[in-house]
């Protein structure tokens, strides 16, 4: 289950987070992984940059197809916003990959169809992280977040 971290919504902007937006298409996790993958080797922590990207692979693909369509839920003319951001902070003894969109509802893991290609991705964030959850952003929506520790 997804942990719930309340933080001040600013804490997404400030100057310690490294943030890049996505527009709102499924190919932006390409774009993603590599900005990942570069930064995380300009902070020598290579060793954490294969598990990062399958993790951000997967935020930003679960932000695209169920963090975009909040105003298609509601009825209303289609999302709010149309970009994504990726952020990315470094901490004594771990880095925080997240990705911020404009749903505010939880993110819940889904029981996977053994023959469906679909409902595994947050088990893949679960597995690869030391610990994952989400933060909701007062009138933004939230930041769906893992962890992984320096080897």
């Amino acid at each position: 289950m997804p942990r719930l971290l309340p933080v001040p919504s600013a804490w997404w902007e400030t100057p310690a987070v490294t943030s890049r937006a996505l527009s709102a298409r499924p190919e932006e996790a390409r774009t993603a992984r590599r900005f990942v993958r570069e930064l995380l080797t300009s902070w020598r922590l290579e060793a954490l940059a294969d598990d990062a990207e399958m993790i951000v692979d997967e935020l930003v693909v679960n932000a695209v197809l169920h963090g975009t369509r909040v105003g298609l839920a509601r009825g209303g003319p289609g999302p709010r916003m149309t970009t994504l951001r990726l952020c990315v902070l470094r901490r004594a003894g771990e880095v925080m990959l997240a990705v911020v969109d404009p749903a505010n509802e939880t993110p819940m893991p889904r029981q996977p169809d053994w023959g469906g290609e679909t409902g595994r991705g947050l088990q893949i964030v679960a597995a690869l992280s030391h610990v994952w959850g989400w933060s909701p952003i007062a009138g933004h929506g939230k930041a769906v977040w893992a962890v992984l520790r320096d080897p």
